[in-house]
């Protein structure tokens, strides 16, 4: 694990460690993010005394219109997919799905995006170099990674990181799902070059906005690349971003036709509880 975490990781274990090993409310999770948000920010920028002031003013005022705006509908849409899960779901059930999860990842960067320019523009040039070699440095180790691990390999560890994922969702992985999971791994490592390729190109483009965070147009586009990002180089990206969105509806679909009863009891009771955590937060505001 990178040294990003090397402030935070008792932090983030801590919580982890509740949620999934003892049973922490989800309420009790969320409500611990604001801080969270405050730590690994800080640990990126090192920010003063005044930065730190400001960014824990815009993220409990980010959270607080979270609260207030979409928790509502994140138990509306948890529940909806709870009871969707219960029966087969076809593609054009999980694009739904996807679609609404989508559309509340940008309502939410575009209540965010005013936050972070005005975060933005109190860094000094020494705090955006470190948080900028910092992203570089990352990007050139994981382009190591891909290029000196075997093909075997890293398929392997994607094989893996899925299937313990899906333990938690679905319960125990049935043999008859293998072959979703290794289809998964491999496009997995058949998108890593142009992933990879995007992300220098995502950071070139970064370093490039954050020289000009003082002008009128920053917000604008800082803007553009988080919602379009992968419209740079002439577009060249967005054939993958939109095959792989096909990719996964296709497969989300494929899963949810393999699973079992047992599977589809587990997944729904999960995503029943979640909605009514989120409803009970809603209430609770």
């Amino acid at each position: 694990m990178t040294h990003l975490w090397r402030k935070n990781t008792r932090v983030w274990l801590a919580g982890l460690a509740c949620l999934l090993l003892v049973g922490c409310a989800t309420r009790v999770i969320y409500y611990w993010l604001d801080s969270a948000i405050v730590w690994q920010l800080d640990d990126y920028f090192s920010l003063d005394r005044d930065q730190k002031t400001l960014l824990d003013t815009e993220v409990k005022g980010l959270m607080a219109w979270h609260r207030q705006h979409e928790l509502p509908i994140y138990a509306r849409d948890l529940d909806a997919l709870a009871k969707a899960v219960a029966s087969p779901m076809t593609p054009a059930q999980v694009t739904l799905h996807l679609d609404r999860t989508q559309a509340s990842l940008a309502r939410t960067l575009e209540n965010a995006i005013p936050r972070t320019v005005r975060l933005a523009r109190t860094l000094t040039d020494a705090q955006v170099a470190r948080f900028m070699a910092d992203r570089v440095k990352r990007q050139q180790e994981r382009q190591h990674d891909f290029l000196t691990e075997s093909k075997i390999g890293m398929e392997q560890e994607f094989q893996d990181k899925l299937r313990e994922r899906l333990v938690f969702w679905i319960g125990k992985v049935k043999p008859a799902q293998e072959p979703l999971i290794a289809q998964w791994a491999e496009w997995q490592y058949e998108m890593m070059p142009p992933w990879l390729e995007f992300q220098g190109a995502w950071t070139r483009e970064l370093d490039r906005l954050m020289k000009q965070r003082q002008s009128p147009d920053f917000g604008k586009e800082l803007t553009r690349l988080l919602q379009q990002g992968d419209g740079l180089m002439d577009g060249r990206f967005t054939g993958y971003t939109d095959q792989s969105r096909q990719r996964t509806i296709q497969w989300l679909s494929a899963l949810s036709q393999s699973m079992d009863l047992s599977q589809r009891a587990h997944l729904y009771t999960l995503l029943k509880e979640y909605a009514e955590d989120f409803e009970t937060m809603t209430r609770s505001r």
